[in-house]
């Protein structure tokens, strides 16, 4: 503009109409191009791209997990509402929310994380409800510098920083903690010493059968049948006694079964077990202990124990991390209110490690200035852990303010401290439940507090970046939460 103000006085003779045509055309080239270029440099038609937090979510809305599914999308939302009104959102932009069905089914996980990266152009993805759709989602998200971070896949799979290149995290603990405690809990507390073992053939099932099978060989008991059963349930799936068969009439014969799965296929193999004890010599005395899939009172105590199963469930014992048995941390209750009176409805399962999940995410993106996965990547693990200034739920006008003159933060999340370690898994306590005789609730029986059961399946050593050293304890056992 400035050098067309500048150009020589125009001749007394009228140039010809085409050049004046001319002359506007060059001077709209150069107004769209100073444009695009202050749009491009300057953020004049709106923020750059890595200075808008674009975060996928995919979830089971639908499908076999849909119990979990919505819910735990709910929970992503109200925290990025609750980050959105106390700042202005990351880097002073509001977050923005991009959500995919999955439907359970793990091609579609795939084709739903491809979705959220071609054309939604997310940054991160939380998500996926099961591990099996995890998978698929991590396969996309590694491909293109996508952080993902879950807060309900639990397959020890996942801790392996080959297999996720670091382009990982979850909110909830991995199963290799959870078969650790179950294998000690068999082993010394019900003094059992020869085991069978099943899982679903799925990366939960086959992840948490092996962990404690190893576990338990470990402490000095035996497989019986040498390696878990792995079973694969179809929706038409009606009877389990031929994989019953493979594991209890072997020699010697289990004296406890760790089952690993979810409460339809445990309905069915409890009844299809109960069944078979008149004509099974020696499946009478057989006990049962169940991974937190089952640890479900309507869906598979009441069901099992109720027409027309009719299955004597006073036996039943399981393993869950101790938020599931409800032993919270000191801001799950503050988290809770909030998501009732936001959503007029009671939490479920993982809901609060769905919110922990996005909140990771923005605080990590706002430390590093960027919002690209490469610089999420580079930050989650800081705001995760100690050293720092806590930040709790709520607190995000204080955490971005440190942040932004440079001071570390520690997230506490309503989850409990999501203190991730290098693998990107959290630390947890966890309960054995058992079901009361007469009431025929469970009831939580036993409790291994996060120190304990960091002595049976301690971590790698945390980066040295900020300081922080892993330093597992002395072996002790305590009733409650440290």
């Amino acid at each position: 503009m400035e050098e067309q103000q500048s150009a020589p006085e125009t001749p007394p003779t009228p140039a010809p109409s085409t050049g004046k045509g001319m002359w506007i055309g060059l001077i709209v080239v150069v107004i769209v191009i100073v444009i695009l270029l202050a749009a491009v440099f300057g953020g004049l038609l709106g923020p750059p791209e890595e200075k808008t937090l674009k975060v996928g979510v995919v979830a089971s809305i639908t499908g076999r997990l849909q119990p979990f599914g919505p819910n735990n999308r709910n929970a992503v939302i109200m925290a990025a509402e609750e980050i959105n009104a106390a700042t202005g959102g990351v880097l002073g932009q509001p977050i923005q929310l991009f959500i995919q069905d999955d439907q359970t089914t793990p091609t579609i996980a795939h084709s739903a994380a491809s979705t959220l990266v071609s054309q939604n152009h997310v940054d991160a993805i939380i998500g996926a409800t099961g591990s099996n759709q995890c998978k698929q989602v991590l396969e996309v998200a590694k491909a293109n510098s996508v952080f993902e971070v879950s807060g309900s896949c639990t397959s020890p799979e996942f801790s392996n920083l080959t297999y996720t290149g670091g382009w990982w995290a979850r909110t909830a603990p991995s199963d290799s903690l959870q078969g650790a405690v179950a294998a000690y809990y068999a082993y010394h507390n019900m003094t059992k010493r020869r085991a069978g073992v099943i899982g679903t053939n799925d990366a939960y099932g086959r992840g948490l059968a092996q962990v404690f099978a190893d576990k338990f060989a470990a402490l000095g008991g035996t497989i019986t049948t040498n390696s878990p059963r792995i079973v694969t349930p179809t929706p038409t799936t009606t009877d389990f006694t031929l994989d019953l068969t493979a594991v209890l009439d072997v020699t010697p014969a289990p004296e406890i079964v760790y089952l690993v799965g979810y409460p339809d296929d445990g309905v069915l193999m409890m009844k299809n077990f109960q069944a078979g004890i008149p004509t099974h010599s020696g499946w009478g005395n057989v006990f049962w202990l169940f991974s937190e899939g089952l640890f479900d009172q309507t869906g598979f105590i009441d069901k099992a124990r109720n027409s027309p199963n009719n299955v004597n469930v006073t036996l039943f014992e399981g393993t869950a991390p101790a938020a599931f048995g409800g032993v919270y941390g000191p801001t799950y209750s503050a988290f809770e209110s909030r998501y009732k009176a936001r959503w007029n409805k009671n939490t479920t399962l993982f809901d609060d490690n769905y919110y922990d999940a996005l909140a990771l995410i923005a605080l990590a993106a706002q430390a590093a200035g960027s919002a690209t996965g490469a610089a999420i990547k580079s930050k989650i693990f800081d705001v995760a852990n100690p050293p720092g200034v806590k930040i709790f739920p709520g607190m995000w006008k204080q955490a971005f303010e440190n942040l932004s003159k440079g001071i570390d933060i520690d997230y506490e999340g309503a989850s409990g401290a999501v203190n991730i370690n290098n693998l990107g898994d959290p630390k947890s306590g966890y309960i054995v439940w058992g079901v009361n005789d007469t009431t025929y609730k469970w009831f939580r029986k036993e409790m291994f507090n996060e120190t304990f059961v960091s002595t049976l399946a301690p971590a790698p050593p945390m980066p040295g970046t900020r300081g922080f050293v892993w330093e597992p304890i002395a072996l002790t056992r305590e009733e409650t939460e440290a």
